[in-house]
């Protein structure tokens, strides 16, 4: 009953902060409007493709910084007698590991994001662009960090993943974690899935609404794609009902 009660309870509340946004936003255009300003997010782009380029570095830098101090207590894991430091050890391996492998999934998505939104501008408004050619840099850079998460992964894990790694090599890269581990990541799985599904992608489409509102231009693209990814997320659920309720 309490569950049912925080349930509704939050329902409520993103309705009432979606209703104040939306009302700030309205009032926020309105003024804009009669100050004569016209709102423009193409004057952003630039930023965003320079501050992904950034978030991407610096994420290439902590995953080297991780995945060196992993294998630093990898062997003064293989090294060490006493039983205390060799758990303390054993714990610092993992979690430095675990740390370089999020930095680096971080870094190829900002590199991603930062390559494709600049190279779209180049294209488009066709002008060159600095960040562009640093984006290409930046994927450089992660080929080459992949290779040292990998080679890192087979030290400390005895696990060879593929440099293109398919659905199923992950599989059986996770199914070679000890079981609480295998928990830990089933538990935290499901909760990135709930939250995207319930929280993160309706967000996006106030969000989406909210830039149309201010541009005056529906972002039908966008809300295709977030449409598409979450109608997608819910039509992969199917195999795994057919296959374990056979």
């Amino acid at each position: 009953m309490k569950k049912n009660k925080k349930g509704v309870l939050l329902f409520l509340m993103c309705v009432v902060l979606g209703a104040f946004l939306g009302m700030f936003v309205g009032m926020f255009k309105a003024v804009a409007e009669s100050h004569g300003i016209m709102l423009d997010v193409k004057v952003l782009i630039p930023w965003i493709s320079a501050i992904c380029l950034v978030l991407g570095f610096i994420s290439i830098l902590l995953t080297f910084n991780f995945l060196k101090k992993s294998r630093k207590f990898h062997s003064l894991y293989q090294e060490e007698m006493d039983d205390d430091l060799n758990e303390s050890y054993y714990v610092q391996m993992y979690r430095n590991l675990e740390f370089g492998t999020i930095a680096f999934n971080i870094a190829s998505v900002a590199i991603l994001l930062a390559l494709f939104i600049s190279g779209s501008e180049v294209i488009v408004p066709n002008r060159s662009n600095l960040t562009l050619s640093l984006s290409f840099l930046g994927l450089v850079l992660i080929l080459s960090v992949q290779k040292y998460l990998f080679k890192t992964i087979a030290i400390v894990r005895q696990f060879d993943l593929a440099f293109f790694s398919t659905p199923k090599d992950v599989l059986e890269y996770v199914n070679s974690y000890d079981e609480g581990e295998r928990q830990a990541n089933l538990e935290q799985s499901f909760r990135i899935l709930f939250q995207l599904n319930n929280y993160v992608l309706p967000a996006l489409y106030i969000f989406l609404f909210i830039i149309s509102f201010l541009t005056g231009e529906i972002q039908l693209l966008a809300f295709l794609l977030v449409g598409a990814i979450h109608i997608y997320i819910n039509v992969m659920q199917i195999p795994m009902v057919k296959r374990y309720f056979k």
